[in-house]
């Protein structure tokens, strides 16, 4: 998968299906995570950055429990990302 909006969609389904997202998610701020997450995963961030990014986003952004579900969604979307 080359275009950008659709890794990013890729993205956000991988988010969905990790994490039990607050009733009240704005689905375009949750599209808006995907994006960067996306970007740093081109520029070569490294697993760990992105897994703290992904982790600050999980608890202090979102409001969800702190868990691992956010190195899930690290791994499958570099997957994504490389195929």
């Amino acid at each position: 998968m080359t275009d950008k909006t659709g890794l990013a969609d890729g993205i956000l389904d991988i988010m969905r299906s990790c994490w039990d997202l607050p009733a009240d998610c704005n689905e375009g701020e949750l599209f808006a995570y995907a994006e960067i997450l996306l970007d740093r995963i081109q520029a070569g961030d490294s697993r760990n950055a992105l897994c703290s990014f992904l982790a600050d986003v999980q608890v202090k952004n979102l409001e969800m429990p702190r868990s691992d579900a956010y190195r899930e969604i690290v791994d499958r979307s570099l997957a994504l990302v490389k195929d």
